[in-house]
């Protein structure tokens, strides 16, 4: 059983995504998970989901509007320079496909009783991009 919550970095797949940054930093795996939604017109996989929901709110910590203080993120975030500018306008537009969308993730919130907490969750990182 995987590690599964409500919060952008409480997954296996984020996990998996930090992992990524922390042996190879790059903003090159953060464009792929939104791009890996947004290509996708029919069902989004919960895997590339959960990475695009990750890589947003990790993208609110690089550009100074989160709260989120892991000093692992930073971390990594300094190794990663700046994020380019045209990341904000991917993110906002993998989250909505991932929310508002046909996607596993959405399904997933819908069934397990915390469907609210993560529209809220996912509309903060959104309005903070």
């Amino acid at each position: 059983m995987g590690a599964w919550s409500s919060e952008p970095f409480d997954n296996d797949d984020a996990a998996d995504l930090m992992i990524e940054l922390e042996d190879a930093p790059s903003w090159d795996p953060v464009r792929e998970a939104f791009a890996d939604v947004l290509v996708n017109p029919d069902y989004v996989e919960l895997a590339d989901g959960a990475r695009a929901y990750a890589a947003a709110a990790l993208l609110t910590i690089a550009i100074g509007k989160s709260d989120v203080s892991a000093q692992d993120y930073h971390m990594i975030l300094e190794a990663m320079g700046p994020p380019p500018p045209e990341l904000n306008d991917l993110a906002r537009a993998a989250l909505k496909r991932i929310i508002t969308g046909d996607s596993e993730i959405r399904e997933l919130y819908l069934d397990s009783g915390s469907y609210v907490e993560w529209t809220r969750t996912v509309a903060a990182i959104e309005n903070l991009l």
